[in-house]
């Protein structure tokens, strides 16, 4: 190689230095690029200062664990009993994250069903519960019962408020509606709107139509929701269409298995369709999650994927690259002097 052509090939390795060490200033929008690559393409999602919301795959029934921005957990509502393992599986790989923390901050069961609180007992017993919220009712299960004495012999530290849920520092925001009807078990349920960065659920529990006609009364400007848990499984009972028109949602999450009450009704169905909402059932996707982040509204992930903390720094890339290019320049320089 004659000294010209070795001249050439270092101007042009150090004009490929100065162009990467240039673009190290839209390193920022680059890291993101390759941030939504790794989301989209191999169904892994970001955890950093993310709220996630898990729809958890638990048959005919509830159960939500959500990742609150402030790195604390809650649990609302724990499926039946014969998924009480899926349940707390994925808790531990998905929620926790596989952490040697078994820290749950708070745990709610919305009422005494067991397709909502079957799970309930082995979650106590595998993770240390910090806080746990029952509305009151005048309508109990035997099994409901059993666990309420668990959990009073357990010394947990029971919510009798929902207030005592929400702090004002915040970054998110949580407001509960009701419970209206304690006589009836599925009106018992507290209504929950969970909003962050201006993405917002709505968990019905199994509420009624009746109850549904209190929140279009008293809260109708309140309840307008990106995504909402459809109460009860999709039953003919709950989701009129004027309260879904109401929340207006762009999904529409329905919780249910295989079952004999025929959720969920073609009724309810055709309601969400009315709207527009985009319908996602754990019956057919598997588990549901939502991620809400700064840069991102929101994304989706269904079935099968991982959750890591995603850190990419594209400035970290270029500087291995302009290593190489040194390193290259080095090797040439060296073949010059001994020539």
């Amino acid at each position: 190689m004659d000294l010209i052509q070795k001249k050439k090939k270092i101007t042009i390795l150090l004009i490929l230095m100065l162009i990467a060490s240039l673009s190290c200033v839209f390193s920022e929008f680059i890291n993101e690029k390759l941030k939504n690559i790794l989301i989209n393409q191999f169904s892994i999602i970001e955890r950093n200062d993310s709220l996630l919301v898990h729809f958890i795959s638990v048959g005919q029934g509830d159960a939500i664990a959500i990742n609150l921005p402030d790195d604390k957990v809650m649990i609302i509502d724990t499926g039946p009993e014969d998924s009480a393992v899926t349940l707390t599986n994925y808790i531990e790989h998905n929620v926790l994250n596989n952490s040697h923390n078994k820290k749950i901050d708070y745990l709610i069961l919305t009422h005494a069903d067991s397709d909502h609180i079957g799970g309930a007992l082995r979650l106590l017993k595998q993770f240390d519960i910090k806080n746990i919220y029952i509305p009151y009712m005048e309508s109990y299960t035997d099994s409901f019962l059993r666990l309420i004495n668990y959990i009073k012999n357990g010394n947990y530290n029971i919510l009798s408020d929902f207030n005592d849920f929400i702090d004002d520092s915040s970054v998110f925001n949580l407001e509960i509606f009701g419970p209206f009807d304690n006589s009836d078990t599925n009106d018992s349920c507290p209504i929950i709107k969970l909003e962050y960065l201006e993405v917002s659920f709505l968990f019905t529990g199994d509420i009624s139509t009746n109850i549904e006609e209190i929140l279009l009364l008293d809260y109708y400007e309140k309840i307008d929701s990106d995504i909402i848990k459809i109460a009860h499984h999709g039953s003919k009972y709950s989701s009129s269409l004027e309260f879904l028109q109401a929340v207006s949602p762009e999904y529409a999450v329905i919780s249910c298995g295989n079952n004999s009450y025929g959720h969920p009704t073609d009724i309810v169905i055709n309601n969400i369709s009315e709207t527009g909402a985009k319908i996602l059932r754990t019956d057919l996707k598997g588990n549901i999650l939502f991620s809400v982040s700064e840069t991102n509204s929101y994304n989706i992930l269904t079935n099968d994927y991982i959750i890591i903390e995603i850190l990419i720094d594209y400035r970290f890339l270029i500087l291995i690259f302009d290593c190489i290019i040194l390193i290259s320049i080095c090797v040439i320089i060296f073949k010059k002097k001994k020539s």
